[in-house]
């Protein structure tokens, strides 16, 4: 995008009148009268995106390139106070609102549903002294950021971060307001409760498959199958004793995993790649091919 371009978006996104009346309700624009309000936001949105993170030293930076009046260093770090912080929040609550409210874009495979969410997480260092309040996973100070993306806007619609020692897991749940809607998963998200939350809420989905799990095979409808076997043998067993056999074909068998009342029945494929032969489960429909959802 050219700048041109990325001004008319942020403008259209987080027009001047909203940048001014948020200001006004979280009480920025009171504390100083110097302040160009849709200058600074913008200031701190650019830096965001920047190796340094969006410390003060960047944003500032980033200000003073725009043409507003010159500012001194020390007046400049008293703006980043709390009414902005609560400022910048409402901007952002505003600006998921904006992308959640676009039309949506869904055509071949993508088809069927109000929109497919993608549900991924990014591990972001922070300083070394908020060490005790965002703990990462080895010794350094880390937060991680739960993003949820529309397939059919390409836009973030949803986020919240926490400790990056945090599972990625505990921070995806599966309810009501998902009905109608589909999910894109990765491994970390990946778990029968899910699959059960996702079929008790009619919520489309393709999520990798573990590799811990055994899913057990009823019927095969693609693959090269060189006997009979019983259904619900498990797949592993079938790889193994070549029943399956992985021949570079794509495979497209109905599955259950789990047991008992929270037994789950869904499709498992299999397409191979130049890293290797890679499974996914889904409940979409047979109308949906292996390549295709392989490409979701």
């Amino acid at each position: 995008m050219t700048g041109d371009e990325v001004r008319q978006v942020f403008e259209a996104m987080v027009p001047q009148e909203t940048i001014d009346r948020l200001c006004q309700e979280c009480g920025v624009i009171e504390r100083q009268r110097q302040l160009n309000l849709g200058m600074l936001v913008r200031a701190m949105v650019i830096s965001a995106g920047t190796p340094g993170g969006a410390y003060q030293a960047d944003v500032l930076r980033s200000y003073r390139e725009c043409e507003v009046p010159h500012v001194a260093r020390s007046a400049f770090y008293r703006w980043c106070d709390e009414p902005l912080e609560r400022c910048m929040e409402a901007l952002a609550d505003h600006s998921l609102a904006y992308a959640r409210a676009q039309q949506v874009d869904l055509s071949g495979p993508l088809c069927g549903v109000t929109d497919w969410y993608i549900v991924d997480a990014t591990t972001v260092t922070v300083r070394e002294a908020l060490r005790e309040e965002f703990p990462g996973t080895g010794g350094d100070a880390a937060i991680k950021v739960h993003t949820v993306l529309s397939g059919g806007c390409g836009a973030p619609v949803q986020y919240h971060v926490s400790p990056a020692r945090e599972h990625d897991s505990r921070h995806l749940t599966i309810d009501e307001s998902w009905r109608g809607y589909g999910l894109l998963a990765d491994l970390a998200s990946a778990s029968l409760e899910r699959l059960q939350a996702c079929e008790a809420h009619g919520v489309r989905c393709v999520i990798r498959l573990q590799e811990n799990w055994q899913p057990q095979v009823d019927a095969i409808a693609r693959g090269q199958v060189t006997r009979e076997f019983f259904p619900g043998t498990d797949l592993d067993a079938l790889l193994a004793d070549d029943i399956l056999v992985l021949d570079g074909r794509t495979i497209d068998a109905a599955v259950h995993v789990g047991t008992g009342k929270g037994r789950v029945h869904v499709r498992l494929v299999g397409v191979h790649t130049p890293k290797g032969d890679c499974f996914f489960l889904t409940n979409l429909p047979p109308r949906i091919g292996p390549r295709q959802l392989a490409d979701l």
